[in-house]
């Protein structure tokens, strides 16, 4: 063969393979699924977001509730310090999930059952006393079946151990007291279990996590992840992405319009200790602000498709958040010790419900 064929034939077989090469590619870019980025978006905020707030929240309930009985125990001074230190440790998820509070928490009404407020104190108290004088006994089945949400979860043991921001003495908590609270404190764990649960899969929790469950005769649901993740398909509620996207801001203008109405605006309009939410810890503003942290992770998991159809929006949203930021971080100490600071008050009520504002154009945005 001469070189002249040569040099024609190693064009010819080089061009084929770019030709086969190419076509391979296209095969393959045409087969491989169409990357949606709302779905995927959709699926880290179950996965990354949701999930492991409520698998920590369990984690740190378990922690509490063996506090809570160790404390029964034989109580000590140092025992309540740490059954304080572990219902805040669990309590500060739980506020970070408040932006999610559809789907299991709504479904079980455990919003309610773990953060009743104000508390029926007097009901609470009589319960106690009965409990020191024998003629009822106080477990976590009388607390999940006998007692109304004004009695039992966060603030009925917040109220237990703590008084003017500090843990109480050991002396001061009757036997029937200690009895209550490790009876809610067991119930709280039962409780944050079950939403780790439901949105995970009950096959996804820990052996002594299902154990717990199954003796508590308690069934969540099957895994709520996996119907938010499949919206539109075969065993999902959800007809759309559309529905689920709404479900995720409707949960964060929900606490912000909570926190603008209830847990600073009531106290504000009222100036009445009263009406402070965390009012024996001294956590109200720590709390409002891991809601503003939980709105703030929800709306990053969805801001890429906020930003891809208006940047204007998704930087006032931003802007927003901030404000509401700056506004809690005005107000220095505990806001039982702060109901006379109106302006600072009225400040993150206002930047709250601007947060809400554009909180309802991302809706217009993103819900079809």
């Amino acid at each position: 063969m001469n070189a002249y064929k040569r040099m024609l034939l190693a064009g010819f077989c080089a061009g084929s393979t770019i030709l086969a090469f190419g076509s391979q590619a296209q095969a393959a870019k045409a087969a491989s699924p169409k990357v949606d980025k709302t779905s995927a978006a959709i699926a880290a905020y179950a996965d990354e977001l949701v999930i492991p707030t409520y698998k920590t929240m369990s984690d740190n309930a378990l922690k509490f509730a063996k506090a809570a009985k160790e404390l029964k125990a034989a109580p000590t001074d140092a025992k309540v310090a740490e059954a304080g230190k572990l219902l805040l440790e669990t309590r500060v998820p739980w506020e970070l999930s408040e932006s999610f509070l559809f789907g299991p928490a709504a479904f079980a009404n455990l919003d309610p059952k773990l953060d009743s407020w104000p508390l029926d104190t007097t009901n609470l108290d009589a319960v106690a006393k009965n409990a020191d004088s024998k003629s009822v006994t106080i477990d976590a089945a009388y607390v999940r079946n006998s007692l109304g949400a004004e009695t039992r979860g966060f603030h009925a043991a917040e109220y237990l151990l703590f008084r003017d921001g500090q843990p109480r003495k050991a002396a001061d908590l009757t036997p029937g007291q200690l009895s209550y609270l490790a009876a809610v404190a067991e119930v709280i764990a039962e409780d944050a279990i079950t939403l780790e649960a439901w949105w995970a899969g009950s096959d996804k929790i820990s052996e002594e996590k299902a154990k717990i469950l199954e003796e508590a005769e308690i069934e969540p649901g099957k895994s709520y992840a996996g119907e938010f993740k499949k919206a539109g398909q075969a065993g999902s509620r959800y007809e759309s992405n559309s529905e689920v996207l709404d479900e995720i801001i409707g949960g964060s203008k929900d606490i912000i319009d909570e926190i603008a109405d209830s847990k600073v605006g009531k106290p504000y309009e009222t100036a009445d200790a009263a009406d402070c939410e965390s009012l024996y810890s001294y956590t109200s503003l720590v709390d409002s602000r891991h809601n503003v942290q939980s709105v703030e992770k929800s709306y990053n998991a969805i801001s890429p498709l906020v930003a891809a159809k208006s940047a204007k929006v998704g930087q006032a949203v931003k802007g927003s958040i901030a404000k509401v930021f700056k506004s809690l971080d005005a107000i220095q100490g505990p806001l039982v010790k702060n109901l006379d600071k109106k302006e600072q008050l009225k400040a993150i009520i206002d930047s709250c419900k601007e947060l809400s504002e554009n909180l309802d154009k991302v809706q217009e945005l993103l819900v079809k």
